[in-house]
Order: C-alpha cells, then structure tokens, then sequence
C-alpha cells in the first residue's frame, strides 16, 4: 500500500498511499484516468476503496515504522474523497501511520471533511501537515471545471481553521491555468499557510509568459517569510542563481520525521 512514487510525483513526497481507486471530484484537467488506463466517467463517479486496504495497509506501515520519510495521501485519488465520507478508510489510515511513528502529508479538495480527525491530526505534532490543491478564485469556474470538488472557500476555510489548531498547512498550486487567480489565491491563503508548492498542467504547452509569473510569486513568498517549493518543469522558467540550493531540493519540504 505504502509505495515510492516515480517520475515527476517523486517531487511531491518519497513515499505515498491510495485508499482508493477512483476520485469522485470530477476535475476535468486530472490526469490520472489516462495513467492508470482507467475509465474517466468509473474514474470520476464511482471511486472504490482498494482491496483490504486497511488490513495491507497494516502490513505495509510496520515494514515503515519509523521512517524518515513522510507518506502523501494520496496521488491518484483524493483521502476525502465522497465514497470516504462512508467508509472512513482515511481516519483509520491515520491512526496506523500514528502508531507506526509515519510522518504524513495530506492533500485535498474536499473543503472542510478532513476537520473531523483534527483531533487525531493533532496528535502527530509537527510530524504532519495538511494541505489543499487550489486551481481557481471563484465558484463559477470550479463549478464547471472541479464539478464534484469542494468550493475554492471551503478549502480556504479548511486551511484556516488548521492554522488556528496549530497544524502545519500549505497549499499546492498544481495545475495553474490562471496566472492572475493564482496571484489572488496566494493572498487570500498567506496569512494562514506556510508553504506552498507550484507546478504546470500535465502536458501543458500552452506559450504563456511562465518567466513573468515565477518574478512576481518568488518575492511574494520570501517577503511573508513562506517556503515554496517550484516543481522543475517550472524550475528552467526562474533566473539562475534565484534559487537557494534548498529550494529546488525535492525533499526540502517534507514533514520530519518522529525519530
């Protein structure tokens, strides 16, 4: 259950998890469908949890007790996604990685569901975070685009009330499709996020003024005192010497670990 990912998800975490099978948000632009061969219409509206998950998720934590290495949830599925909202697959999911001394970094759409395992979340300390995946500014376009996903507010919201509980946030920026939401989604976020992460939509060849943008958010980030991480397919985009030799070092944002 527990996996190194490869390729440009290695950027993101050394190690991972997917309860489920399937998302139920219903982003037009994800990419995962198309990689794991999957229906996009089975894909998007009927996620399903994966076989014995708990019980190999059981086996696979104690192979890891006590890595150093945090564990994303999740890549190719959302932890909160509806089908969650059932089965409760994610809350028992932290409590195996509480147990096993697993540091973990969560990465949602789902608005204000993961509030219900605050008080479990809380328990890991510094040794986790909690973060949302933030694409558009306003209801109207992540109606139509995100159709299943929470609001752009409720995730804003979510990430707030983490702050005030002392749990550590951030945000990922991934795909940004617009430069000027992005800019207003990082302003509306600051006060209560600590770091954020930026990448490019999958196969994106879209000629947009990439230089420009990457000028305006470094200096947003280094002024409020935020670690920001640039994912490379960006990273060719920022001037040379701009980046700290911490800043393009993929691990550099990970959760420690409990050792």
């Amino acid at each position: 259950m527990i996996y190194e990912p490869r390729g440009k998800a290695r950027e993101y975490s050394p190690l991972a998890v997917n309860l489920y099978t399937g998302c139920g948000h219903q982003c037009s632009y994800c990419y995962v469908p198309r990689v794991l061969h999957m229906d996009r219409y089975d894909f998007d509206n009927n996620p399903k949890a994966r076989e014995r998950s708990i019980e190999q998720l059981i086996k696979s934590a104690k192979k890891y007790t006590g890595t150093k290495n945090q564990v994303l949830m999740s890549f190719t599925t959302d932890p909160y996604n509806p089908l969650n909202d059932k089965l409760q697959l994610t809350t028992e999911a932290l409590k195996i990685f509480l147990n096993y001394k697993i540091p973990v970094a969560i990465l949602t759409k789902s608005g204000i569901k993961p509030l219900k395992d605050l008080s479990t979340i809380k328990l890991f300390d510094n040794h986790i975070k909690v973060g949302a995946s933030l694409t558009y500014d306003n209801d109207n376009d992540s109606k139509r685009i995100e159709r299943g996903a929470a609001l752009p507010s409720e995730r804003i919201e979510m990430l707030k009330q983490f702050h005030l509980n002392g749990v550590h946030t951030w945000v990922s920026f991934e795909p940004i499709i617009h430069f000027e939401q992005t800019i207003n989604l990082i302003e509306r976020t600051i006060a209560y996020v600590d770091e954020y992460q930026f990448g490019k939509l999958s196969g994106d060849k879209q000629l947009r003024d990439w230089k420009s943008f990457i000028n305006r958010i470094i200096p947003m980030m280094r002024i409020n005192n935020k670690r920001f991480y640039i994912k490379q397919t960006l990273q060719k985009e920022v001037r040379k010497g701009l980046l700290t030799e911490q800043e393009i070092a993929m691990d550099y944002l990970n959760v420690p670990s409990f050792a």
